[in-house]
């Protein structure tokens, strides 16, 4: 399994998807995915450090995930078919043991941002649906960019959506 980190989330206007771009910086390969508004939102929320007032349904299931005295492990992107990724969910109960659940990409990573878990992919994940790092200006044209990587200083000044 590959590490990934999430670089940018960013709109894309002629679909009304949102687009994920993972980072496995030691391969300098990307993995961009198209998600829900939705999740997409969730995520750019959370990465952004921007809190709800209100639980949203990613927050919900940590929640009870951690009342139950289990954590979040990983995310493990570990299929990618019919222009689809599959993904699991990776929990630790409280006696050790480790479930898989099935899960979207998407609510996967949700999740795993907001419990600090790390996210993975399989190497055949990252070589069938992988770009090289220079290939991304390509692949996110026609979409409005939320930078990650934003100073400080930026951030305050700044409005927290998803154009």
């Amino acid at each position: 399994m590959i590490r990934l980190s999430l670089v940018s989330v960013g709109m894309v206007e002629e679909t009304a998807g949102v687009i994920l771009v993972l980072r496995a910086p030691e391969l300098e390969r990307l993995l961009v995915m198209e998600v829900g508004l939705l999740e997409g939102r969730a995520v750019a929320m959370e990465a952004e450090g921007v809190k709800a007032p209100r639980p949203l349904t990613h927050d919900l299931l940590l929640q009870v995930i951690e009342s139950l005295g289990a954590s979040v492990a990983e995310v493990q992107i570990r299929e990618f078919r019919d222009k689809t990724f599959f993904a699991n969910l990776v929990l630790v109960q409280p006696d050790g043991n480790r479930l898989e659940l099935d899960a979207r990409p998407s609510d996967a990573i949700a999740v795993a941002l907001r419990a600090g878990a790390p996210i993975f992919a399989t190497e055949e994940v990252i070589a069938s649906a992988g770009m090289e790092e220079e290939e991304e200006g390509d692949a996110e044209d026609g979409e409005d960019e939320i930078d990650l990587e934003e100073d400080e200083e930026d951030e305050e000044n700044e409005e927290h959506t998803v154009h």
